[in-house]
């Protein structure tokens, strides 16, 4: 793990804040609820999109995490000069925990990325 701040590592390119996500802790409510979909409870798992992506990710052919770490070599679509673009916006209004997301990347735009994660406690 680059960075040591585990808050700051669970906090998702796209702004979704991970360090509590059931998904990742594999929480009995939430393995419960894909067990009575039939689901193989073994992919109910996600290393967080800041893993070496080897181990199981939730999206991993994610076209937000594909743009904003690969190709632009950014750590959140905050400091990307197109944000918001059309595929965050349209990812922003599919949940509310989406919507949550894209309007953490807003205040961190505003405010500046460092800023708004020393306000959080996430600063190295």
């Amino acid at each position: 793990m680059a960075n040591t701040n585990v808050r700051r590592w669970y906090l998702t390119p796209c702004g979704l804040d991970c360090h509590s996500c059931p998904i990742r802790l594999r929480t009995k409510e939430e393995l419960d609820y894909w067990a009575k979909k039939s689901v193989d409870l073994e992919k109910i798992r996600c290393d967080g999109c800041r893993s070496d992506r080897r181990g199981q990710h939730w999206s991993p052919d994610c076209r937000i995490l594909e743009c904003c770490v690969y190709a632009r070599k950014l750590e959140f679509c905050a400091e990307c000069p197109e944000f918001p673009c059309s595929v965050l916006k349209d990812w922003g209004d599919e949940y509310d925990h989406h919507s949550e997301a894209v309007k953490r990347l807003t205040r961190m735009r505003e405010i500046g990325v460092a800023p708004w994660l020393a306000q959080q406690g996430m600063d190295e």
